[in-house]
């Protein structure tokens, strides 16, 4: 943040944008009704506190009813250029006066707190001397342990080394041991020292006995007997229980032996069950036939027969049909229940295991194919979504451990990150990090590139390249404590040239910033990094 009186305009501020009663620029313009002069919003508070408020310029009566706040007026001063409130110390830029506070958090000439302050660094220091307070300087710094490489803040390295378990150490109870580590004491105490307290060997079997290790030998040599008696007690007991054991093993035997009986004689139910069901289906074919027959005779016999006689015996002939048609409800019924049981037995009924399996393998293929065109679409929907058209690209690089490792044993030595372009139709360009450094700083720094890359509208793009990059490692602490550095690219330079392959030669800074300081300090959370690179587009002029 910045005090309002640190604020220098680049020009002359006309009056028309100063209060005239603090004589300041307006903040907040508030304009009267009555007059039309403008005023801040606090000042005019202040002054219809003190009553009866009039206009210094006209003495008109002022009203807190008869004043607006004047956007307009407002808009335009924002939009007036300030020199930056670090220019003392060196910044020449120049912003918008509502561009200042963004500046401000990325100003290299910005008083920041050291990283290290939740440490007890209380350094207060100029943005651009961050990194080498950091390498050199800070008391606070982690710095690798001599014995077990652990990072430990450079003022705690003595009461660390109090503890550490790698650092050389004595046996405690005065025995010859030397040239060992703290923690091969603790192993020594526990299983090797002759002056170390240990149990009986027997100690499992009942023994009580504990002592000095050096007296634990010579108390087994002498009660052995007592020993041996344990041994053949625990022993007995053990016998037993194996018995026992085998006794229920056999039990679970026997039933198994039994479950695979009943299974085998259901199988053989539900075959016999198919197979009468299958005889009940011809049943029923047939008495459908036959009730099919009977309703046409029955039909046929209504339409000739006329007389009683005959009438009776048509009745007959319907008794017998109600008799038939009861036959077959009962079979429908007695099949169904036969469904029933079989379906419950193991899916008699059910389809053959080779065409379903020929289903799936169909739909899995199909499947298949769908993975890969959604892939693909991610993809490219990826690229899109992260894509900046403003110059700014915002890069955020997971996974930090394991791709420096990659990098250190020459896997993968350095990453690209996703293209991002100066407008719809500008410059295409792309960050390229050696997280294990590269040329000087490679096993010390990471190193950091620009690259330009040949884009659509490159023959509509005046060249060589010339915009101002500025390369960042953001700070994650909320602290704004970031580490940058800025260019402008050298004309004659090839990597500035318009590309005449998908990309150009990487330039930028192979000594950006100390691995020590990326790795100890609020640059890396959760095991990611953010890096921003910002390429000024004021200046530009599109196709």
């Amino acid at each position: 943040m910045y005090e309002e009186s640190d604020i220098q305009f680049a020009f002359p501020l006309e009056d028309r944008y100063k209060c005239p009663l603090c004589g300041r620029y307006l903040r907040k313009p508030r304009q009267s009704v009555e007059c039309g002069h403008r005023f801040c919003e606090t000042c005019l508070a202040e002054e219809l506190g003190k009553g009866a408020a009039k206009c210094p310029i006209d003495q008109q009566t002022l009203s807190s009813t008869q004043v607006f706040p004047d956007r307009c007026a407002e808009r335009e001063i924002q939009q007036l250029i300030v020199n930056c409130v670090n220019k003392k110390a060196g910044c020449e830029v120049q912003v918008p006066l509502k561009e200042l506070q963004t500046h401000l958090e990325e100003c290299k000439y910005s008083t920041i707190e050291c990283i290290y302050k939740p440490l007890g660094c209380q350094v207060q220091i100029v943005r651009c001397h961050l990194a080498e307070h950091l390498e050199k300087d800070c008391q606070f710094r982690q710095e690798p342990c001599k014995f077990c490489q652990e990072l430990i803040p450079l003022a705690q390295t003595e009461d660390h080394t109090k503890l550490c378990p790698k650092a050389p150490s004595s046996c405690p109870n005065g025995c010859e041991l030397t040239g060992v580590t703290r923690e091969q004491v603790e192993k020594h105490l526990q299983d090797e020292c002759p002056q170390s307290e240990a149990n009986c060997r027997y100690n499992s079997y009942g023994c009580t006995f504990k002592g000095p290790r050096s007296h634990v030998s010579e108390h087994e040599s002498l009660s052995m007997a007592e020993h041996l008696l344990m041994v053949t007690s625990i022993l007995a007991n053990l016998q037993l229980s194996l018995s026992e054991s085998r006794r229920e093993l056999q039990e679970v035997s026997n039933q198994r032996d039994l479950l695979r009986n009943t299974v085998t004689q259901q199988a053989s139910e539900i075959t016999s069950l198919k197979q009468k069901s299958e005889k009940q289906d011809g049943k029923i074919a047939s008495l459908q036939k036959m009730v099919a027959n009977q309703t046409d005779k029955l039909m046929k016999v209504e339409q000739d027969l006329g007389t009683t006689a005959k009438k009776e015996e048509v009745e007959g002939q319907k008794r017998d049909l109600v008799a038939v048609k009861e036959t077959v409800k009962r079979t429908e019924n007695r099949l169904t229940k036969l469904e029933t049981r079989g379906s419950g037995g193991g899916g008699v009924f059910s389809g053959t295991t080779g065409e379903v399996e020929t289903q799936l393998a169909s739909q899995d293929r199909q499947l298949g194919i769908h993975d890969v065109r959604l892939a693909e679409m991610d993809l490219r929907f990826q690229i899109l979504e992260t894509a900046s058209f403003d110059g700014t690209l915002l890069w955020k690089i997971k996974d930090y451990t394991r791709r420096k490792h990659d990098a250190t044993t020459g896997r993968t030595l350095s990453l690209y990150s996703q293209p991002f372009y100066t407008s719809r139709n500008g410059y295409k360009m792309c960050a390229r990090v050696y997280l294990n450094g590269d040329g000087m700083g490679k096993g010390t720094h990471m190193s950091l590139f620009f690259v330009v890359m040949r884009g659509d509208y490159d023959a509509l793009l005046p060249w060589p390249f010339r915009q101002k990059v500025t390369l960042m490692l953001l700070d994650q602490d909320q602290g704004r404590r970031h580490l940058s550095d800025t260019f402008r690219p050298d004309p004659t330079s090839s990597s500035f040239k318009r590309p005449t392959s998908d990309m150009n030669i990487a330039s930028g800074c192979p000594l950006f910033v100390s691995q020590a300081v990326v790795e100890g300090s609020p640059y890396l959370k959760d095991d990611t990094i953010f890096i921003k690179v910002i390429v000024e587009t004021s200046d530009l002029v599109g196709p």
